[in-house]
C-alpha cells in the first residue's frame, strides 16, 4: 500500500495544492512554518478520521476561507482507494465517492504510523500517552476495537454519574454492579486486543534490534495492565 496523491483545498495554509508521491521513499523539506507538518496532518486525517494536532475542526480550515477539502488517493493491493474529507459546518467523509456516516469506516483503508519528536513522551510521560498510541495503532488493524473503546468510555461515564447519585440521591449501591459487569466484559476484550498487538510487535522488533546492536542487546515489550483487577477477580468468582 502506498499513497499516490493528495489534494488540499483551503486546508491550513494551503489554498490549492496537489502533491504526488513516489511509492518508495518521499522526503518533504522546506523552511519553518511553510506547511510540511500540514501535509502529514492531512494524510493522518484521511487515514484515521481526526487530526493529531487539534480536536477543533475549524482550525483545519484556512483562516481566510469558510470550507476545506482533502482528497487522498492510495493504492492498496492493486486497487485504488479514494478518501475525501469535506469540512464546513460539519465534517463529511467519502470512501470512493460514497458518503460514510461513521468515521470509523475509513479505519483500515490506509495504514499510517506517525512519529514526531514529541512522541518520546510515550515512554517518558503518563500511561495515557501509551494507551493513546496503542489505540491509534490497533484501530487501524481492528476497526471493531474503536467500537469497544466507545462502549467502554460510555459505560465508565454512566457509572461515574451513578456514583454521584449514590452519594447525593441515596441510590442503592447494589445497582453499581450493572456497570461493573459491563466494564469487566468489555475491558477484557480491550485487554486481549492490546496484548495481541504487543505480541505482534515483539515478533518484529526482536530480530531488528538484535541486528541493530550487533547481537549485544535484546529487547522485549511487556504489556502490564492493572485495569480494575479487583473487579475482574470479583466477577470471575461469580461466574464460577
Amino acid at each position: 500500500m502506498y499513497i499516490k496523491k493528495i489534494k488540499l483545498i483551503n486546508f491550513r495554509n494551503y489554498t490549492s495544492q496537489e502533491i504526488e508521491f513516489d511509492k518508495n521513499v518521499n522526503i518533504i523539506y522546506g523552511d519553518n512554518a511553510q506547511g510540511k507538518t500540514n501535509i502529514l496532518e492531512s494524510i493522518f486525517i484521511c487515514s484515521l478520521g481526526k487530526s493529531f494536532r487539534t480536536n477543533k475542526d475549524k482550525e483545519l480550515i484556512n483562516k481566510n476561507k469558510e470550507y476545506s477539502k482533502i482528497e487522498m488517493i492510495s493504492l492498496k493491493e492493486d486497487r485504488e482507494v479514494n478518501i475525501k474529507l469535506e469540512l464546513q459546518n460539519k465534517k463529511n467523509f467519502y470512501i470512493n465517492e460514497i458518503n460514510t456516516k461513521k468515521i470509523s469506516d475509513i479505519l483500515g483503508k490506509n495504514y499510517v504510523v506517525l512519529f514526531t519528536p514529541e512522541d518520546i513522551n510515550i515512554l517518558k510521560n503518563e500511561p495515557s500517552k501509551r494507551r493513546r498510541f496503542l489505540n491509534i495503532m490497533i484501530s487501524q488493524l481492528r476497526p471493531v476495537y474503536v467500537h469497544l473503546l466507545n462502549q467502554y468510555n460510555k459505560i465508565v461515564e454512566q457509572r461515574n454519574i451513578y456514583l454521584k447519585q449514590i452519594k447525593y440521591e441515596k441510590k442503592p449501591i447494589e445497582n453499581l454492579e450493572i456497570w461493573d459487569e459491563q466494564i469487566v466484559n468489555i475491558g477484557k476484550k480491550i485487554f486481549e486486543y492490546r496484548k495481541e498487538f504487543i505480541e505482534r510487535i515483539n515478533e518484529r522488533i526482536y530480530e531488528i534490534h538484535l541486528k541493530t546492536t550487533e547481537n549485544k542487546e535484546k529487547i522485549k515489550i511487556k504489556y502490564i495492565s492493572n485495569i480494575r483487577k479487583k473487579l475482574f477477580r470479583k466477577f470471575e468468582k461469580k461466574q464460577k
